[in-house]
């Protein structure tokens, strides 16, 4: 069995979508999905196989009894005993899905990291199977969580940086570079350069709360006042204040459906994303789309695919510079596009040498 850590939940569509991806990777590399199960801080999320476990901590950012579950599980882990450490002991390798979730600067996300994700990475740092960390962006890195998350990534087998910084702060022997999976995805999509014809459809907004925002709400709303008639799309649709929906009533916007359907059906046009996987899903359904990034993930990955004239800070991004772009996107996207089929043969060179790690330092567990 091989063990796939850190997932979260499929009521985010991109959190679903790197677990897709991770899934794929190891398909490419000679791993059966039949060999894999996944530790999930919401499994009733996913109802489809490999077989998932609860993993502990609290999904959704809330008070509940879970995080008293999880704090016994950190307390266990510590003594290499649990529910994580078990798992571990029936696996032949253990693989971390990629994303951003190792960020420990404030003392919320400090807690969120210490009772969700530390004992996983804990686990994954001191065991003999293979360890494997696919495309993060991890820190910034603060107290005694942040020095603690720090250690264990280096004292894992393979860390795959998504971006520069996470490159520099984490450091160690056993980092390398790599795009981030809905990158290396997209780049693989084939005919890219053939999707430059003009963009109908409303403009597409996928908002989200952040933390110290800033002006930032009043920046979206008066974009979405410059744009003709945009449609709000739902990405993260989760219990709490970090659904998207519960964002846009708060600021008395009503929102139009997930932003999933909407590409499925093709309503809609050229997207503006807060959300860096609504970005990317949008980019992989053939629309162009530019990133409001608020944090060091969403530049990484826009300069990854040369698209860094369209990823916009979201705490201090133009309002009319955003839909200025938006319009011209919509009339011709055939420069944004010839951008990404520029960047795409490095991009399928990155995804070779990762599907080549993973068959290298998993292979000889297959058996």
């Amino acid at each position: 069995m091989f063990l796939v850590l850190h997932a979260f939940s499929r009521r985010n569509s991109g959190d679903g979508l790197l677990v897709d991806l991770t899934l794929e990777a190891l398909a490419d590399a000679g791993i059966d999905q039949s060999q894999i199960e996944i530790l999930a801080l919401d499994p009733e999320s996913f109802e489809e196989p490999p077989k998932v476990h609860r993993a502990p901590g609290e999904p959704f950012a809330e008070l509940s009894p879970k995080l008293v579950g999880a704090g016994m599980e950190l307390l266990a882990n510590q003594l290499a005993s649990g529910k994580i450490e078990t798992l571990v002991a029936r696996a032949q390798g253990v693989i971390a899905v990629g994303g951003g979730y190792l960020v420990a600067d404030s003392l919320v996300r400090q807690s969120g990291v210490l009772l969700n994700h530390l004992a996983q990475l804990r686990t994954a740092a001191r065991a003999s199977i293979p360890s494997i960390y696919l495309p993060q962006s991890a820190g910034p890195l603060q107290g005694p969580v942040g020095q603690a998350v720090k250690r264990h990534l280096n004292a894992v087998d393979l860390f795959c940086a998504r971006d520069d910084i996470t490159l520099e702060e984490i450091g160690g022997d056993n980092i390398i570079r790599c795009a981030d999976l809905a990158v290396l995805k997209l780049a693989r999509g084939g005919d890219i350069g053939g999707q430059s014809m003009a963009v109908d459809g409303a403009p597409i907004i996928v908002g989200r709360d952040l933390p110290r925002p800033a002006d930032y709400v009043s920046r979206l709303q008066s974009l979405g006042d410059k744009l003709t008639d945009p449609l709000w799309a739902v990405q993260a649709d989760v219990a709490g204040d970090r659904s998207d929906r519960a964002f846009y009533q708060r600021q008395n916007i009503v929102d139009d459906g997930p932003l999933a359907t909407m590409l499925e059906t093709g309503s809609g046009g050229v997207v503006i994303s807060v959300r860096l996987h609504g970005a990317i899903a949008s980019l992989i359904a053939g629309r162009p789309a530019i990133h409001l990034a608020y944090e060091r993930k969403g530049w990484g990955a826009y300069e990854d695919l040369g698209l860094g004239e369209w990823v916009h800070d979201a705490r201090s991004f133009d309002p009319a510079l955003v839909a200025a772009q938006a319009e011209a996107l919509r009339k011709d996207p055939a420069p944004f596009w010839k951008c990404v089929e520029q960047a795409a043969p490095r991009l399928n060179a990155q995804y070779a040498q990762l599907v080549g790690e993973l068959r290298d330092r998993l292979g000889r567990n297959t058996g």
